[in-house]
């Protein structure tokens, strides 16, 4: 009966429900008008508020936690979004002085025992990055990982479509670690490959898709990556 009250009033079949339409579309869309003097002081109390809360939970719990998890972890560890997403008990993470991970995936494989992320001083992961690891994953100091990304040492899957079809992991022979250097800058929705190696000083600009090596003191753009410029110094 609900239902067909409610689809009377969709179609205004008479006087009465357009009204109860009218009156309902009226109150959805309505807002109180803003009082800059009294709305503003309130939205910067509300902000006050939401930072300090999110700070005590960070401090009291995300991190003691996430610590606890990890084999090493240097001061002022940074989790401004909560403790990431971690799949696989026997991964191993270490990591330096002010690091910063905003809110990650970060997943190991069973085809090795110790599988390792790194990640060195003062280096951040941005919201959203997904790092797939079956042995070692690298990350130097002073580095920045943008919001987003996927860097992998694996393919995830065998390529063999035999072996895909049940479910195998991907052969220990297909893995190749990933290293990325110190003072290195990874744009926003970057994908790294397994194998690559990135050189101190380089950029790779957003939505590249990183398949080899980076030069050091480079700037790679593309899918695939390759080089824009070969020595940021002559910028």
């Amino acid at each position: 009966m609900i239902r067909s009250i409610v689809l009377k009033i969709k179609r205004k079949e008479n006087r009465f429900y357009a009204l109860v339409y009218d009156a309902a579309k009226f109150l959805l869309s309505f807002n109180i008008p803003t009082i800059k003097f009294i709305h503003l002081p309130l939205y910067h109390v509300q902000y006050f508020l939401r930072e300090i809360f999110a700070r005590c939970v960070q401090v009291l719990w995300s991190i003691p936690l996430f610590k606890a998890r990890c084999e090493k972890v240097g001061n002022n560890l940074q989790l401004p979004n909560g403790i990431p997403y971690l799949v696989g008990h026997h991964l191993r993470i270490i990591l330096g002085d002010n690091v910063m991970i905003a809110r990650s995936t970060i997943g190991a494989s069973k085809i090795f025992d110790e599988p390792l992320l790194r990640i060195g001083n003062n280096s951040g992961i941005g919201y959203g990055t997904v790092i797939s690891i079956a042995k070692e994953v690298v990350i130097g100091d002073n580095s920045m990982i943008g919001p987003g990304c996927l860097i992998m040492d694996n393919d995830d899957h065998p390529v063999n479509p035999g072996k895909r079809l049940m479910r195998e992991p991907v052969d220990k022979e297909d893995v190749l670690p990933v290293k990325i250097g110190n003072n290195v800058w990874i744009g926003s929705n970057c994908v790294i490959l397994k194998g690559v190696v990135i050189g101190d000083n380089s950029i790779v600009s957003t939505h590249s898709v990183v398949t080899r090596e980076v030069l050091s003191n480079c700037i790679y753009a593309g899918y695939p990556a390759r080089p824009t410029m070969r020595d940021i110094d002559k910028l």
